[in-house]
């Protein structure tokens, strides 16, 4: 009885190394798999972004704006082809970052082009020409320095402008200058033109995949109401992707040259924005869009209503380097 006894525990003492070392061999699996959860979930956190602007001070953002815009029109059995190219390059930096994390930012403009075609008729605008017999470049280049100060909070929403007053001035004597750029004839219009700039801020923290809409309306350009899809396509790095699908609404009257109006456009926007996470700045734009419009008035020769129909089609390219 002995013998076995010894026996029985000869063999217990020989399987306690084994197990020390299949518990060890447990614990690491154990360790390793909640590693690798670990790091799963970091990861996961990690394709989470907030979009918000932080902003630093004495930091400078160059933006530069290029629409190419073509209508096709019929009016009286006729047909007419318009086409606008227009360059903007302006200027934000930011002076202080304020008690209450809004910014003080300032804004002023370095160049304005404006290209158009009517018909086969050119006409060109541009700030930094040297042709002085044209006097649209002079106006032009009577707002380039003026400068604005205004206060932005970190979703890029105007809480007030100073300094608009001597850009609608300059605007007020030129009609043709003023409905080609409307966003500088009052507060309220420049607040809708910088609110739209950053209407791309979600509610909350997004990921790849993630889809908000946010909408705006600018009275400046016939009431036009937009409401902008986006889509996570991308994070990488500090850079997020986003697809952005837009309807877009116009009904409202207009008078041009005595004559009254009423035109109705609908339409669609489509392209990507490439926005930098670490200070929220839109860093790259490409967007197309294309609207159905019609006009109604009145004929000028017989007094009858009439219905003229318009296609516009637009391209907007932004591009922004931060300084």
């Amino acid at each position: 009885m002995l013998c076995c006894e010894n026996s029985i525990f000869d063999n217990i003492n020989s399987i306690k190394p084994k197990l020390k070392i299949f518990r060890m061999k447990t614990k690491m699996i154990t360790l390793f798999i909640a590693t690798l959860l670990l790091f799963a979930n970091t990861l996961h956190a990690e394709s989470k972004v907030l979009l918000r602007l932080n902003l630093q001070k004495s930091t400078t953002y160059e933006m530069t704006m290029n629409s190419d815009n073509t209508i096709d029109q019929e009016m009286m059995g006729q047909k007419m082809k318009i086409g606008q190219k227009m360059k903007m390059v302006y200027y934000f930096q930011v002076l202080d970052v304020l008690p209450n994390k809004n910014f003080l930012i300032e804004y002023s403009i370095s160049q304005i082009k404006i290209d158009m075609n009517v018909n086969g008729q050119d006409i060109n605008m541009d700030s930094e020409s040297s042709d002085t017999s044209n006097p649209m470049n002079a106006s032009l280049k009577s707002l380039v320095g003026n400068k604005l100060k205004l206060e932005i909070n970190q979703k890029g929403q105007v809480q007030w402008v100073v300094g608009l007053d001597e850009f609608a001035k300059k605007l007020s004597g030129n009609q043709q200058l003023a409905q080609s750029m409307p966003m500088f004839t009052d507060e309220n219009n420049f607040k809708s033109f910088i609110g739209q700039t950053f209407n791309y801020f979600p509610e909350g923290d997004v990921a790849k995949g993630n889809k908000w809409s946010s909408s705006f309306k600018l009275p400046s350009m016939m009431n036009m109401e937009t409401v902008m899809n986006f889509e996570v396509a991308d994070i990488k790095a500090d850079q997020v992707t986003l697809d952005v699908t837009s309807d877009v609404n116009i009904d409202a009257p207009i008078e041009q040259q005595g004559m009254k109006m009423d035109i109705k456009m609908t339409g669609t926007q489509t392209g990507k924005m490439v926005i930098d996470q670490t200070d929220g700045w839109l860093r790259s734009s490409d967007l197309t869009q294309k609207l159905d419009a019609k006009i109604k008035m009145k004929n000028p020769q017989s007094g009858e209503d009439m219905e003229i129909p318009m296609i516009v089609n637009s391209v907007t390219n932004i591009t922004v380097i931060k300084k």
